[in-house]
């Protein structure tokens, strides 16, 4: 087991592919880095959630890993899995393919404020969600939102002001307070499954 600090990368693209992970605790993102600068989050990895899946074909990572939150990882050697366990990792990697199918469907539909409100519900599923005497908030910076609704930096903070204005959210530094969950899955049209 291996402990991971936020924004810490598990492994990089192009890393040799030698070990499968399980995530423990936490909420970790795979991502790929365009010719442009700019990072895209293709999936998220949940909790009992495995990922590296390229180290069952003994091949290079093609994304790179990265943690959102701490979290605890657990590699395994693939070539010393057994029939049962590979058997596991087949249907957690199928449940993960029904969650990106999802995922995509919410980078294409709807504008850029209903993305962000199903990206901001979606983390209040996860472990990236806390609660304190404010109330229910995600932790995710601008630029995290960004990546994952395939937008900018400027352009989450012009909505985020916007939805803050309007009494939905409170920022603070990294945390999103959800004041108005009905109100934000109304400008959602639907909430992202997290599961």
């Amino acid at each position: 087991m291996k402990r991971i600090a936020r924004k810490e990368v598990v492994y990089l693209a192009g890393d040799r592919a030698d070990t499968l992970y399980r995530l423990e605790s936490g909420l970790v993102r795979i991502v790929e880095l365009l010719p442009d600068g700019r990072t895209l989050t293709l999936r998220h990895v949940l909790p009992g959630d495995f990922f590296g899946e390229e180290a069952l074909e003994g091949k290079r990572y093609r994304y790179a890993a990265e943690a959102m939150t701490e979290a605890v990882v657990r590699g395994y050697d693939p070539r010393g899995m057994g029939h049962e366990e590979l058997q596991q990792v087949a249907r957690n990697l199928a449940r993960q393919m029904r969650r990106m199918q999802a995922y995509e469907a919410h980078l294409q539909s709807g504008e850029l404020r209903a993305r962000i409100a199903r990206y901001l519900l979606f983390l209040a599923d996860t472990p990236a969600s806390y609660r304190d005497e404010r109330g229910l908030y995600v932790t995710a910076s601008h630029e995290e939102i960004a990546d994952a609704t395939a937008s900018t930096r400027e352009s989450v903070s012009k909505i985020l002001s916007d939805l803050r204005y309007e009494g939905l959210i409170v920022t603070a530094y990294r945390k999103v307070y959800l004041l108005n969950v009905k109100a934000l899955e109304q400008e959602a049209q639907g909430v992202l499954e997290a599961a």
